[in-house]
């Protein structure tokens, strides 16, 4: 166990819920039946180390579990008329106790809307989004799928310890890190929304402006924020949001731990239009590659002691989180393929929403997990995709 999964582990010693990460995966009604995906499940647990150990408080390695049982970790429900409802149930639902493992995946079956959900929940003192992307993958697709592109060290030379003095420790005002109508004190109910757009689509946009799908994410996000401040207080600032920073290797795919860092980005909300947000998110994304922050930063947090860590998690010095996750591959579940993915997680104490952005072949899902008591959230994710189209009619 390295450092941050130590940090993780200590939050239920302290009375605290264990932080959770994990993916939903929407197929076609009816694509397979609770006795399939159970015995995809038995099948393969068998060989994935990260769905057999779990993280217990004080110690330094993983601890084995008894094999998991299909039947406690793998359960349905129907949700015909109330997904969700259903969806935002599963993500608060206490995971399996102890002695078996912190993870399960519930199929949420609803005839009304045509969907299939599965939602795979695991600790986040196991594995983080990435890792479980990779854990989802191998427990349920038909054959080996690529899953998020691994993280390829540089050579030697290019690493700096600028992180430890970086914005992830840095305190910003209020007015940087909390969008307006979200001040309340969060309910620890959490809701997911979302919407889609053709992952072709997302990248044609991307293609003309010449830069990258996520710069073109983040700068629609930076979009859907600066609308959501104009209508909620005619006002607009620029807000701060985390972003991890993956350095799960290729053969680290399967392996049980956290290997991310936090990197805060600056959403520019206050520049003029799309252009202007697209030119400084690109400029901020290529000075985190080109610094070294990563690598240096990397390193450094292994060597801080977990209860620091974990006190920089308990004071929420950031608030907002932004993800993009892309599921490559010809991925399919007993024959079907996926309509649409998004990965969850709403971690930290004081956390008050996380956007993530996880692209299947087909499809490109903008997903915010928000705390119920910050209700207006909820309009985001159709805030992003009018941002994007703003981004794709502005093409010069």
């Amino acid at each position: 166990m390295n450092a941050l999964d130590r940090a993780f582990a200590l939050l239920p010693a302290r009375g605290a819920a264990p932080m959770v990460v994990g993916h939903v995966l929407d197929f076609p009604a009816g694509a397979f039946t609770l006795d399939e995906l159970r015995g995809r499940v038995a099948e393969r647990v068998p060989g994935l180390e990260p769905l057999g150990v779990v993280a217990d408080a004080g110690a330094r390695r993983w601890t084995r579990t008894p094999p998991p049982e299909p039947r406690v970790h793998v359960r349905e429900e129907r949700a015909d008329g109330r997904l969700a409802e259903a969806t935002d149930a599963c993500l608060r639902a206490p995971l399996p106790a102890r002695p078996a493992p912190g993870w399960d995946l519930r199929l949420l079956t609803c005839r009304t809307e045509r969907v299939s959900r599965v939602c795979f929940r695991i600790e986040h003192a196991v594995t983080d989004g990435v890792g479980a992307a990779h854990v989802v993958a191998a427990l349920l697709a038909d054959d080996p799928v690529p899953g998020p592109y691994p993280y390829r060290p540089p050579g030697p030379g290019r690493a700096s310890l600028r992180w430890l003095g970086a914005s992830p420790f840095e305190r910003f005002p209020e007015h940087e890190t909390v969008p307006p109508g979200c001040a309340s004190v969060p309910s620890g109910r959490v809701s997911l929304v979302y919407a889609d757009v053709p992952d072709g689509e997302l990248r044609a946009v991307a293609s003309r402006w010449g830069a990258g799908v996520n710069d073109v994410y983040l700068t629609a996000v930076a979009g859907a924020f600066a609308a959501f401040q104009r209508r909620e207080a005619r006002r607009v600032h620029d807000l701060r949001v985390v972003m991890p920073m993956s350095v799960r290797t290729e053969g680290a795919r399967l392996v049980p731990g956290n290997a991310a860092l936090p990197a805060v980005l600056r959403l520019p909300c206050t520049a003029p239009g799309p252009r202007e947000r697209l030119a400084d998110v690109v400029a901020q994304t290529r000075a985190h590659k080109a610094s070294g922050l990563r690598e240096g930063g990397w390193k450094a947090l292994l060597r801080m002691p977990p209860r620091f860590l974990l006190r920089t998690t308990e004071r929420a010095r950031f608030r907002l989180a932004a993800n993009h996750i892309g599921i490559n591959g010809a991925y399919r579940v007993l024959g079907t393929p996926p309509l649409a993915a998004s990965v969850f997680g709403l971690n930290s104490p004081g956390m008050l929403g996380y956007v993530s952005l996880t692209r299947t072949q087909a499809t490109a899902r903008l997903a915010v997990v928000h705390d119920r008591s910050h209700g207006a959230a909820g309009d985001l994710p159709a805030l992003w995709v009018k941002s994007l189209a703003e981004l794709a009619e502005r093409v010069v």
